[in-house]
């Protein structure tokens, strides 16, 4: 497969400072702690000479899937017959394990095969990890497997890597599937080893993710918010609500807000909302009321546990907003042994997994489940202090997390054109360090973003950070990652698709080049119009460097509001609209030899070139004519309506003009 290293990229990346389980000897069933992750290079495969999996579009393999298959081990199987299928015309049989198997074959889950072929591999190394497999060659057949959680994805996840190998599979989005197109499969050699994700769990939260489980599955995302291993109740901002709120009643049918005021911000709120409430996690500094709100909110979420029996996560947390609470039973807690409002809450939830935890051995023993805090906006900050020698440390033994709980962090305050560790993102840096100190190993989520909240139509500028700020977030244990995208439209502007593609794969292997993985699909996703749109590419990246280095380092927050004539000035904003020009001249020929690729290419087109419609209209309306202005609005109405663009921010009307 193609790929292009930019210079112009890597002098960029420079610019903004970017820093840059092997086994094969018992299937057990206890799991253990997992195995390091292998030094560089990562084990490979590689093809075998003169031997094939298929020959001249045909093959004497078969796959084979245990006889009570999880549903990715399936879909393994299906995904694996179906490229193959497109990659050489040969369709393979799929037998059970069951089954008399005759000849070679390729072994897909937990089968009785893999298990005679390796009785003592130590598969529980990997349990408790969604993306972990292992896989092998041994007397010319072919094993991918991974632990019995998860329903199997790891397996799934190993199949598309072994597609990789064999035909160049490469996901970029659903219509742009890469195989390479070949009679001749080789057989690939693996001598046994644990593939590690560099984030086990992951998502770039975005509309088309939520929506299109093909486009989340191939590109091995988790659909965050909506995936059945999360509590639906429970799951996002302001779930505190469903566990406890002003208007919920005690046994006598009293309302908390009335009998228990102090467990509240607001006890008079009269309807839940995400925008005004808080809990006061000290019930006013009052122990025995403390008791009674912390058994309170422990009662409902046994009340969940029962209602939602297969959920592996729960979800706590503060609602969108900073109406702290600033009582004085919440600063002395502060002072004494806290040390921040995260501490504060993570404090307050130890008290109430203490229940919970009691009653779930009791009643739903061996059930595995988590619980997630946020450690967002007030509570960001980690809980730590230094001690003599400048060493950070907990504030206290109560601020250190139950093991079951996970904490999210989610920086928003961050500036994403700079890594985590540029004097700008001072504070940031110390957070996370602050709580790769508070969470032990795998309790560390995090929760970045990839938008800029009030616009939509120009591109936010993190395409030099991402890769060192997951490579970061690996290197301090973060085992899951959102990346927040446009999550409330599908189709707006700023490279989203690319965006999506590079951020899987940086999530998959921090190893991989952030640059090097935008270049590729570009050349993949607009074909004969790559060249320009590269060029599109390269300038706004060179532009938004210039912008940040020279005239406002804040384009990379989240609710940037850049000076869009020092962003793009006119003469830029019409060189970015020759290459628009050249994109679509370049693809024009297939009008007539091809309209529905020319449709979907142009399509593709369009949608980055309204980001030059919003600029020459909003910023330089007045240097156009009154006719060019309403041609203008012709394409822009014709290409939101197509898109069912509605928004041009997070929570903001489309731009008029």
């Amino acid at each position: 497969m193609k790929k292009r290293v930019l210079s112009l990229l890597l002098v960029l990346t420079l610019l903004l400072g970017i820093a840059a389980g092997c086994g094969s000897d018992q299937i057990a069933d206890d799991p253990t702690e997992a195995t390091e992750k292998p030094e560089e290079p990562k084990p490979t495969g590689v093809p075998a000479e003169d031997k094939y999996l298929v020959r001249d579009g045909k093959t004497e393999y078969v796959l084979v899937l245990p006889e009570s298959a999880m549903k990715y081990e399936e879909l393994a199987a299906e995904e694996f017959t179906t490229f193959m299928a497109r990659a050489t015309g040969c369709k393979f049989k799929t037998e059970d394990d069951e089954d008399e198997i005759e000849g070679n074959y390729i072994s897909i889950g937990i089968t009785k095969q893999v298990k005679e072929a390796f009785p003592s591999l130590p598969i529980g190394k990997i349990s408790g990890k969604q993306s972990s497999y292992y896989i092998a060659t041994k007397d010319d057949n072919l094993y991918v497997v991974c632990p019995p959680g998860f329903e199997g994805a790891g397996t799934l996840y190993g199949v598309y890597d072994l597609l990789h190998d064999l035909i160049g599979y490469t996901y970029y989005d659903e219509t742009e599937i890469y195989v390479d197109e070949t009679p001749d499969v080789n057989l690939w050699n693996y001598e046994g080893y644990f593939v590690d994700a560099s984030i086990d769990m992951r998502t770039h939260s975005t509309t088309t993710i939520y929506i299109d489980n093909n486009y989340n599955t191939r590109l091995r995302y988790i659909n965050f918010s909506r995936g059945s291993e999360w509590n639906q109740q429970t799951i996002g901002h302001s779930q505190l609500m469903a566990y406890l709120h002003p208007t919920f009643t005690d046994e006598n049918n009293v309302a908390y807000g009335i009998i228990h005021p102090e467990w509240f911000v607001d006890p008079y709120e009269l309807v839940p909302s995400r925008s005004t409430n808080q809990l006061c996690w000290t019930a006013g500094g009052d122990p025995e009321s403390l008791k009674q709100m912390q058994q309170a909110v422990a009662n409902q979420l046994i009340t969940f546990l029962q209602m939602d029996t297969t959920a592996n996560y729960f979800m706590f947390g503060q609602h969108d907003n900073r109406n702290v609470c600033n009582c004085a039973g919440c600063q002395a807690a502060l002072a004494e042994w806290a040390g921040t409002y995260s501490g504060l809450q993570i404090g307050f939830l130890n008290g109430v997994l203490d229940i919970v935890n009691a009653w779930q051995e009791e009643n739903q023993p061996g059930r595995e489940v988590f619980y997630v805090v946020y450690a967002y906006s007030f509570t960001e900050e980690a809980p730590v202090k230094e001690d003599e020698n400048g060493k950070l440390v907990p504030f206290s033994d109560q601020v250190i997390p139950d093991p079951r709980m996970k904490v999210m962090w989610a920086p928003v305050s961050a500036n994403y054109s700079f890594p985590f560790d540029a004097p700008i993102n001072v504070k940031n840096e110390y957070d996370l360090q602050g709580w790769k100190v508070i969470c032990s190993s795998g309790q560390l989520f995090a929760y970045l973003y990839d938008l800029n909240m009030a616009y939509y139509f120009i591109n936010f500028y993190n395409f030099g950070t991402v890769q060192s700020m997951v490579q970061e977030l690996e290197d301090a244990g973060c085992t899951y990652l959102v990346i927040q995208g446009p999550s409330d439209q599908k189709n707006v502007p700023g490279f989203q698709a690319l965006r999506t593609y590079c951020n899987a794969n940086i999530m998959w292997d921090t190893g991989l080049n952030y640059q090097e993985l935008a270049s590729d699909f570009i050349e993949h996703y607009y074909k004969d119009a790559a060249v320009p749109m590269q060029e599109l590419f390269d300038m706004i990246i060179e532009r938004n460097a210039y912008y940040v280095t020279e005239l406002d380092q804040g384009l990379g927050t989240i609710n940037a509001y850049p000076t869009l004539s020092e962003l793009y000035p006119k003469a830029f904003t019409e060189q970015m609209e020759k290459r628009f020009d050249d994109a679509l001249a370049a693809i024009e020929h297939y009008s007539k030899e091809n309209p529905k690729l020319y449709e979907t290419l142009k399509d593709r087109i369009m949608k980055e070139y309204l980001c030059v419609i919003f600029l020459k209209a909003t910023v330089y309306g007045d240097y156009y004519t009154s006719a060019e202005l309403d041609e203008m609005r012709e394409i822009w109405n014709e290409y939101i309506t197509k898109f069912g663009i509605t928004g041009g921010g997070e929570g903001r009307p489309l731009p008029e003009f």
